[in-house]
């Protein structure tokens, strides 16, 4: 058994870019049997709608991998109180036989995940006769399942094939039973050519629905109860293989009434397109979702991590927001305003705005439920909004009891994530209405309900959770307080770009300025809170998630650096296992990029990439004796953020180019976006910049910045004049002032 990358083959190589080193984008695991690797856990496919893991026989099989059993959700679908579960959506089987004989298990198998185009592609032996070869994907336009299946034979003789494609709802035994939360039957519709699988599912909200069962060969329907399948036989030549594409298509009233009418439409779009249409637009969406930004580095295994990361991002992306995950071990798929912040921060860094933005806009949608939580009798006021620990789609609280529900520096990612956005895109209109009404709230609620006066007109924040290691009830917390001056900063900001609550903005500025000064330390370096005697992750807080401080401030530098030394004891969100989580290591990495720290990032994203899974994915712990919930986006969004951080970073008025790129990096590129609407194309070759360019995302004003680049890359290198106003050099780094309203290029030749 074994992890490899490989060049792809059969119909692996329909779905593989010409022009693209796609190496990065193709994770192959191989074994014999029923063996697989250590921490196997099989790979996700999803449109940020259906979700799925499939796995090495290219279906789902029941068995457990890592605490998870491969199975179908669909992202907002759920049952309602106590536990607001995902509803379960069954799972597909096969069964294979080659001259009568039924083969379960293959002799010898590979698997790819394919990142790049978003499919999964499994390569079966069986007996001495047959090889199967299968890809799975879910087209990012359509909630369609699709399984594809290419019969060859080994031996160079023909043989009978007998194929079943099986997909089980519920259980024999299992169905229709009290509490009769989902119901259904199953009938051949003639009229189609389909299996239709109608129920009713009695959850959050009542709805209807109806699934689908294709296939674009000739079939045999066979239903029993909630079981059913569509099975085909086809003989197999020397030189013949035999092609066989099953579909799984989903529709339902929680999109709307018409729900019948769009599964027919659904059917006749796969008539019509068939399965080498449903590819190739499959293709073309994902392609354009990667071609938004680049990134090339010299460690193999750190792209080919941080590529899984891209894609298990865009495939989390729900059409609300960014959950954990879309599995029921991962909290059942609910949002925490915590967690999608860090996806979020990986998105919009990457220049994935259109994605990005689910983020703010969800938590514009349901702003005013967490506006009537926070009122008084429902009453309005400048209570601002508390939007829960983890939401539903509809803004409802979701999370059990627990000291959890103290916490309040969501908040603070909330409004982080509606500015951010801002900041990326330049967008007044998307700031005036989305953004400032979501942002505003926020720092209305520390204003009221966290932040106090001291005696001597200082302030402070007031008791709650701060990260759940420490405990609850701590008195004001560091990195709760980051998070509040950090939201008030940004809400004062807006605000006067919109020329809005002038009143308010000024004692928003005046509150952040105060929370400054009362930020807990012992004299050398931020403390989690006064008197604090643990080690927390916490201490960062200030550079990151929230960016208040760089390099400059020794308080800051030295509580990071302290954390650094004594991590492993405290590098989990919970405390078990003995190791750095990828989640914190990339936590870690981002916040020594904003200290400007050239070799730390880099060492901890190693290590990260080290520890993940089988196909690049990341999980929320992965140790020997601890291994948990893979395909963990938070660590995602963690690693992919801190890595672009290390490629560049955007402060007031500045462009940061490699600000933590390690020297040992010789070659590298990457065209990842800057504040201000603005894209950074960069190549570095041998050591030193080869090119820059940077290209304003719309027509505008002219606009000043500061490229602020390491000495070491830019020795020798000429600038054009008629590019820049002025270059100089300090402090090891080259300062180079230009004025952009159009494409720029900066670099006139390299000796």
């Amino acid at each position: 058994m074994s992890r490899q990358v490989t060049g792809p083959g059969g119909l692996a190589a329909q779905a593989v870019p010409g022009a693209a080193d796609v190496s990065r984008h193709l994770n192959t695991v191989s074994g014999s049997g029923d063996a697989v690797p250590a921490a196997y856990c099989p790979p996700l496919v999803s449109n940020g709608s259906l979700c799925l893991l499939v796995d090495y026989r290219g279906c789902q099989s029941q068995r457990s991998y890592v605490g998870m059993t491969p199975g179908i959700f669909w992202a907002g679908r759920r049952y309602g109180p106590p536990n607001d579960q995902l509803v379960p959506f069954g799972h597909f089987g096969q069964e294979l036989s080659v001259d009568g004989q039924v083969y379960a298990t293959p002799a010898g198998w590979t698997q790819t995940l394919n990142t790049r185009d978003g499919i999964v592609v499994c390569r079966g032996d069986y007996g001495d006769a047959l090889t199967v070869e299968t890809v799975v994907f879910t087209p990012l336009s359509c909630d369609t399942i699709v399984v594809r299946k290419r019969f060859s034979a080994r031996d160079g003789g023909t043989h009978a094939v007998g194929m079943a494609f099986q997909y089980r709802f519920t259980p024999s035994g299992a169905e229709n039973r009290a509490p009769r939360r989902t119901v259904g039957t199953a009938a051949w519709d003639a009229a189609s050519s389909s299996l239709q699988f109608r129920y009713q599912v009695d959850g959050l909200r009542a709805y209807d629905g109806v699934i689908s069962l294709l296939a674009d060969v000739a079939v045999t329907a066979a239903i029993d109860r909630q079981e059913v399948s569509l099975a085909a036989a086809a003989t197999v030549g020397p030189s013949t293989p035999v092609d066989m594409t099953f579909y799984l298509q989903f529709s339902d009233s929680m999109d709307g009434a018409d729900y019948v009418e769009r599964a027919a439409q659904m059917r006749s779009r796969l008539r019509q397109e068939g399965y080498e249409g449903l590819l190739e637009s499959h293709r073309r969406d994902w392609s354009a979702y990667w071609d938004e930004s680049t990134v090339s580095l010299p460690d193999p295994l750190l792209e080919r991590v941080y590529c899984t990361a891209q894609y298990h991002l865009r495939a989390n992306a729900t059409r609300w927001s960014f959950p954990v995950g879309v599995f029921n071990t991962h909290w059942a798929g609910r949002y925490f305003g915590w967690d999608e912040m860090f996806c979020f921060q990986a998105l919009a860094s990457s220049r994935h705005h259109g994605i990005s933005r689910r983020c703010p806009e969800f938590r514009h949608a349901v702003l005013p439920k967490a506006l009537y939580r926070a009122s008084h009798y429902g009453k309005p006021g400048t209570y601002g909004a508390r939007y829960p620990w983890e939401t539903l789609e509809d803004g409802s609280e979701a999370a059990p009891p627990g000291f959890w529900m103290e916490h309040v520096f969501h908040m603070s990612n909330i409004a982080q994530s509606a500015w951010m956005q801002y900041l990326y895109t330049d967008d007044l209109a998307y700031l005036q209405a989305t953004g400032y009404p979501v942002i505003r709230e926020c720092a209305r609620f520390f204003l009221a309900n966290l932040i106090y006066e001291a005696p001597d007109g200082g302030r402070f924040i007031g008791k709650c959770t701060d990260l759940e290691r420490l405990g609850p009830a701590r008195l004001n917390p560091f990195m709760t307080s980051c998070g509040a001056i950090y939201t008030l900063e940004a809400a004062a900001r807006a605000a006067a770009l919109l020329a809005e609550d002038p009143a308010e903005a000024a004692v928003w500025a005046h509150d952040a300025a105060k929370l400054r000064e009362s930020l807990p330390h012992d004299g050398e370096r931020y403390v989690p809170y006064a008197g604090c005697r643990e080690e927390s992750v916490a201490v960062l807080g200030g550079v990151f998630p929230y960016p208040l401080f760089d390099g400059s401030n020794a308080l800051q530098r030295n509580a990071a650096y302290g954390f650094l030394s004594k991590g492993s004891a405290s590098g989990n969100m919970y405390p078990v296992g003995s190791s750095l989580c990828a989640w914190y290591a990339g936590w870690l990495a981002a916040a020594l990029a904003g200290l400007g720290d050239t070799t730390g990032p880099a060492k901890l994203l190693a290590q990260a990439a080290a520890g993940a899974g089988c196909f690049g994915e990341l999980f929320e712990i992965n140790e020997p004796k601890v291994s948990m919930r893979p395909w963990f986006a938070t660590a995602s969004g963690n690693v992919v953020y801190a890595l672009n951080q290390m490629l560049l970073q955007s402060r007031e008025g500045q462009i940061l180019i490699a600000p933590a790129v390690p020297e040992s990096w010789q070659d590298f590129a990457f065209e990842l976006p800057a504040y201000g609407n603005l894209l950074a194309t960069v190549r570095v070759a041998s050591g030193r910049l080869v090119s820059v360019r940077l290209t304003p995302g719309g027509a505008g004003a002219r606009v000043q910045r500061t490229l602020v680049i390491p000495a070491r890359l830019a020795a020798d290198v000429r600038f054009d004049p008629a590019a820049v106003m002025a270059v100089a050099t300090q402090d090891g780094c080259c300062r180079v002032v230009v004025q952009i309203a159009g494409p720029l290029e900066l670099i006139a030749t390299v000796p």
